[in-house]
């Protein structure tokens, strides 16, 4: 990872979850996609006690950064916008799932339905 990288990261980890969430939705909009964490048996799906959440970012750089700490064997895995309104969402919601949107190194992020993820992506408007 560059020095460039690094300064991208540690200014996105100074934000607050709810300026991090924002930005994930503008940048998802944007890029018309997500990014997760994956290896070889699928996504990495983080039980917080209560919920069973899928961790989401708006960039690559920021997925495999939040993995090399205790999950180096995850690599990013790219989820098209369309695939996960149309899909993923509905899934996931189905199956009882969370969402963990845009966590920090730290591990703080935003949790949010599956559903109203979805909603707010399409229509940009956060709640």
């Amino acid at each position: 990872m560059s020095s460039s990288d690094n300064a991208v990261i540690e200014q996105y980890n100074r934000l607050t979850s709810k300026q991090r969430y924002q930005s994930f939705v503008e940048q998802a909009r944007q890029a018309q996609q997500l990014w997760t964490l994956s290896d070889e048996q699928g996504c990495l799906i983080i039980e917080t006690g209560e919920e069973k959440v899928l961790l989401l970012w708006s960039e690559p750089a920021f997925a495999e950064h939040w993995a090399s700490k205790d999950h180096s064997s995850f690599q990013s895995l790219a989820i098209s916008l369309d695939d996960f309104i149309e899909k993923w969402a509905p899934g996931m919601s189905q199956d009882g799932f969370d969402i963990a949107v845009a966590p920090s190194f730290a591990g703080e992020g935003t949790i949010v339905a599956p559903l109203d993820l979805a909603e707010e992506l399409s229509s940009g408007k956060i709640k």
